[in-house]
């Protein structure tokens, strides 16, 4: 992986762990699968789990405050 980065011109070290995680956010974000079949692929026994493994809870937050309107 690190020598695929590299040919790429990507100094980085990307190891493949990172490559699962962003199959199933951006999964996850595109809606183009249910959230349950990623907590399978995952192996999580929750989707509070899968969330949390994602970031998305925290993303959830940030939409939240930043689409706040406070002068309506």
């Amino acid at each position: 992986m690190n020598n695929a980065c590299k040919n790429l011109g990507i100094d980085a070290k990307i190891a493949c762990h990172v490559l699962r995680k962003t199959w199933g956010y951006h999964t996850w974000s595109s809606q183009s699968v249910s959230p349950v079949i990623i907590m399978d692929v995952y192996n999580h026994a929750n989707y509070r789990v899968t969330k949390r493994y994602l970031g998305i809870a925290q993303d959830d937050l940030d939409d939240a405050y930043l689409n706040m309107n406070f002068f309506n």
